[in-house]
This record gives C-alpha cells, sequence and structure tokens, in this order.
C-alpha cells in the first residue's frame, strides 16, 4: 500500500532488503517466500531472494527521503512478522539497516513496529468476522 509512494528503484531496494531480512534466521517461511512473490508481482520486480551479497549501504542510498526510508522499515518488519514473530536476528538487522538510514530513534522505531503490528492485528480482526 505504501509502497505505492516509492520509485520503482526504491521498490527494488525494499525487496532487496526484505530478502535480505527473511534469511536473517537462515529459515525463509512459506509466508516470507509469498509476502515477496506478492511484492515482486505487484511492482514488476524479478523475484530473486539470492540477496546474501546486498550491500545495504549502496542500497539505502536509493531512499533519499524520510518518507521512503520509512517506508522501508516498515515493509521490511512487516516481513519480519510473517514468519510469527520477530526474532532476535531480524529485530537486529532491522535495527542495523534503520541505523544506516539514519533512523536511529528508537521511538521511531517503536511506533513503525507498532503500525506493523496494529496492521496485522486489523486483517486478523476482519478475517475472524468474515468466519461467521
Amino acid at each position: 500500500m505504501f509502497a505505492d509512494r516509492l520509485t520503482q528503484e526504491q521498490r527494488q531496494v525494499v525487496f532487496d532488503l526484505a530478502a535480505y531480512i527473511a534469511a536473517a534466521d537462515n529459515d525463509v517461511s512459506e509466508e516470507e517466500v509469498q509476502y515477496l512473490k506478492d511484492f515482486s508481482d505487484a511492482y514488476g520486480i524479478q523475484y530473486d531472494l539470492n540477496k546474501a551479497n546486498i550491500n545495504i549501504s549502496e542500497s539505502i542510498q536509493k531512499l533519499d527521503s524520510k518518507q521512503s526510508r520509512v517506508i522501508t522499515l516498515q515493509e521490511i518488519i512487516k516481513i519480519s512478522y510473517k514468519d510469527g514473530h520477530f526474532g532476535k536476528e531480524e529485530q537486529d538487522k532491522v535495527f542495523m539497516i534503520a541505523q544506516k538510514m539514519g533512523l536511529n530513534d528508537p521511538e521511531l522505531l517503536m511506533r513503525i513496529e507498532n503500525w506493523v503490528r496494529q496492521g496485522f492485528d486489523w486483517i486478523y480482526e476482519g478475517e475472524e468476522m468474515l468466519k461467521y
């Protein structure tokens, strides 16, 4: 949804970082794979999960506004939750990326994480209501 506000080049950065984060715990779940497939399909990005050697510093230079950096963090936190938990390895990598982006404010990171969790809660609640 918010990725619509990014350029195609920035969406590629989101995909690359999301694939990198998905592999952080050495186990890319079905939910993470589906998220990445959906993202690549939605935005015409080549589906390639081999991001082990990604140059993060170079990639994030393409995120030229605070808005693009916040949207990117939101997306990579979102994929971190896709397997049901935001594990330590994922948290460490997200925090490292946030620092490289210059977004080291813990309060901002907490707000973004809460935003993601509330989004999942909203979807879950809707799915539960539709079962009736």
